[in-house]
């Protein structure tokens, strides 16, 4: 099973193996991620283009030819369905990621960039494709050891890596902020809550504790607050069962019913942080519990049996 990672960037610079091209079935280049990979990779790769594939290739297929001017070894172009055209089963769109790790199986690629497969003008829709992806590629027998899914506008890598975290969580050290986000609760507030704990799990995964509970709870609140646009101390007062309180993020929007992407600010104030603060306690200071704050600050609920029940 390769690794697989969320890129900001641009697919034609990736100094990887192989980079994926999101081609028709002429095979002829077009617009978006071919047109962009075609001019970047220069005449050479239309010229292997005609002479590889001189009737095309078909949806869900895939097939490799010279990279050019890039600085990738290999484009690997595969089809994805067009949706807007009526293809609009799955298994097409699985094929496509199967069909290209097998190429770079057979070309000996080991690390791998691919864009958002039918997302642009086949009109794919996107929260689906990166389910898609993530779904069959960390579920791949494989060769290659590196994927990369490489997204150039932000809103979309960062929805791409809050689904991969989701799904494939990345290791956390010993002894660091990311191991108490280790054993989740058995209950979250809303959906998103779960794409936070990921988040902040992954963002901390190699954060030493500090040496008080204090600089803790800080580091976790402003965290927070950076990621959902809105101070959690303003929902303190807000009952923990309270779902009008819900803050919609965009990049935790799975696309599925009503409480796509709510993070429940009520749930981390009286419920997700004090679950934090009492693991960090239990492991740095075992006879001591963060009751009092420091003056002129605003201080959290400390877990409450329903808090005790979740840890």
């Amino acid at each position: 099973m390769p690794v697989v990672t969320a890129v900001l960037g641009d697919i034609t610079t990736e100094v990887v193996d192989a980079v994926v091209n999101a081609a028709n079935e002429a095979m002829r280049g077009g617009g978006g991620v071919d047109g962009a990979v075609h001019r970047s990779g220069g005449p050479a790769v239309l010229r292997d283009c005609i002479a590889r594939f001189p009737n095309g290739l078909a949806t869900g297929d895939a097939g490799w030819t010279t990279a050019g001017d890039l600085p990738a070894r290999w484009i690997i172009h595969t089809v994805g369905p067009n949706y807007h055209a009526g293809q609009r089963d799955r298994s097409l769109l699985v094929s496509c990621y199967r069909r290209v790790l097998k190429v770079a199986d057979e070309i000996g690629a080991r690390t791998v960039a691919f864009p958002l497969i039918s997302t642009g003008v086949f009109g794919w829709p996107r929260a689906d494709a990166i389910a898609t992806a993530i779904e069959t590629l960390a579920a791949a027998s494989t060769r290659v050891d590196e994927v990369r899914l490489v997204a150039v506008e932000e809103a979309v890598h960062k929805q791409i890596r809050a689904a991969l975290w989701l799904r494939c969580p990345p290791p956390v050290g010993t002894g660091t902020v990311g191991s108490l986000f280790e054993r989740e609760p058995t209950q979250f507030g809303l959906r998103g809550d779960s794409y936070l704990w990921r988040e902040l799990r992954a963002r901390f995964a190699h954060t030493p504790l500090p040496d008080h509970w204090f600089t803790l709870r800080t580091l976790l609140t402003d965290t927070i607050e950076q990621v959902v646009g809105e101070p959690l101390v303003s929902r303190e007062s807000t009952p923990w069962h309270d779902k009008s309180a819900a803050i919609h993020v965009p990049e935790f929007d799975p696309g599925h019913g009503m409480s796509a992407g709510a993070v429940h600010l009520p749930w981390w104030v009286h419920t997700g942080v004090p679950i934090l603060l009492d693991r960090y306690a239990a492991q740095r200071e075992p006879d001591a519990a963060p009751t009092l704050a420091p003056a002129n600050s605003v201080a959290f609920r400390w877990p409450s049996p329903l808090t005790a029940e979740l840890t």
